[in-house]
């Protein structure tokens, strides 16, 4: 008879949980994915917020891009001083700003003296400070486990993030309801505590070697654009990146107006919506973190975005909500398989030297891409609805996804294929009970 223990055993050490083997990035996922819950109760009150004020798509897009602006501003920025400093130290004072500035939200939210305007700077502050946690964020997940793990360990930080973005939105919708945004903003302030007590636990046990300070940072990142611009493999990425993100992505940041414009629904299916969308990313996730090898996970990229453009296309021409919800499934698997996969790809290529600037780079297409795809969405919205606008975005993904793959042996040429696929000796284990 097999034993649970030995199971448990064989599923963390030779499937995708085998990250969860090392102390330190289980403390950094599991723990961390309560804050990206609350990360997700804070989108879910912009948009509704948003809305409720001013029953506005082109609003939706501008406090969509508040967000997310700063990221074209600073993340460049804040990958230099990742790649130069302390990561940790960066993401600790990260934290603590933005654990302020959330709970400033909430207080005057719950006060009733928020106004449109005032939550557009509050919006802009929250997304500078974010600006410099992404870089830091998406690099300490490979400085907590060794090289071999870092496929996985991606996918399954992609997967508890968007579990997070299943559960958080499932528990925001109640929440907006019955008791109001402010409270809603009041729990993402809260979460952002834990993470911080995080952040003072964990050592980095696979530290990427230090940009020199002997150039300027102007100078950095200058070298982290031709890098990334330059590279066989990640500028054929960074093309996908951008093309999914700012067309591909855009209808997600104006699902509070398709809820109630498109389908009748208050708060409660806006968050219906978010959520199947959530859980359709799960299974995403779990599809690409099975995969052990560069080569496979690029084909998977080009599976996910021909699905996407299927259903993104059908998502656009139904007025029905189960419809949508089921088309919002599918949506939620391939988006999430695109941002994974070209994640993985991008983060087992980059040399570690350039590791916070490139990620940079990707962070702010990646956070940026869908608000700035909003703006101009949400504007044609106003005056020929959501239908064609988005039909339109889908046009012009399928025109570069069709380049990108024509440039496929090139890509699959320039990637670091030295991936090795068993474990190494576990240096770093979670104690056992």
């Amino acid at each position: 008879m097999v034993r649970p223990s030995y199971l448990l055993h064989h599923m963390v050490n030779r499937s995708f949980l085998r990250p969860l083997r090392h102390r330190d990035f289980a403390l950094t996922e599991l723990i961390g994915w309560f804050t990206i819950s609350g990360v997700w109760f804070q989108r879910v009150g912009l948009g509704w917020l948003t809305w409720d004020m001013t029953h506005s798509g082109a609003w939706l897009g501008i406090i969509g891009m508040a967000e997310a602006a700063p990221s074209i501003l600073f993340a460049p920025l804040a990958g230099a001083y990742a790649d130069r400093f302390d990561r940790l130290v960066m993401g600790r004072i990260i934290q603590v700003s933005i654990l302020t500035m959330t709970g400033i939200l909430a207080v005057i939210t719950i006060e009733g003296l928020i106004d449109v305007y005032l939550l557009f700077f509050l919006t802009l502050a929250i997304g500078t400070i974010s600006a410099f946690w992404a870089p830091v964020r998406h690099s300490i997940v490979a400085n907590v486990v060794p090289r071999e793990d870092l496929p996985q360990a991606v996918a399954l930080h992609s997967m508890l993030f968007n579990l997070a973005r299943f559960v958080g939105p499932a528990m925001a919708g109640p929440i907006i309801a019955y008791w109001g945004v402010g409270w809603a903003f009041a729990a993402t302030s809260a979460s952002y505590l834990g993470y911080l007590i995080v952040l003072f636990t964990i050592r980095l046990t696979n530290p990427d070697e230090k940009s020199s300070r002997d150039n300027s940072i102007m100078r950095d990142m200058r070298d982290g654009f031709a890098y990334a611009a330059t590279h066989p493999a990640l500028k054929y990425l960074f093309l996908a990146v951008i093309a999914t993100a700012v067309f591909f992505r855009s209808y997600a940041e104006l699902l509070a107006g398709i809820a109630e414009t498109v389908f009748n629904q208050g708060p409660e299916g806006f968050g219906y919506l978010v959520s199947v969308t959530g859980g359709g990313a799960i299974l995403g996730a779990l599809w690409i973190g099975m995969m052990p090898q560069p080569t496979q996970v690029l084909r998977g990229f080009y599976i996910a975005l021909w699905i996407g453009i299927v259903f993104l296309t059908l998502f656009a021409a139904t007025t029905t909500l189960w419809l949508a919800l089921v088309y919002s499934v599918v949506l939620g698997f391939s988006s999430t398989a695109i941002n994974i996969s070209t994640q993985v790809l991008i983060q087992s290529t980059v040399k570690g030297v350039m590791r916070g600037r490139v990620m940079s780079f990707y962070s702010m297409v990646s956070r940026a891409g869908p608000a700035v795809g909003a703006v101009l969405v949400g504007w044609a919205s106003v005056y020929v609805g959501f239908e064609w606008p988005i039909i339109g975005t889908v046009v012009v993904t399928a025109i570069v996804g069709a380049y990108v793959f024509y440039k496929r042996r090139g890509i699959a040429a320039g990637l670091d294929r030295d991936v090795p696929k068993d474990a190494p000796k576990d240096t770093n284990p979670v104690p056992s009970a």
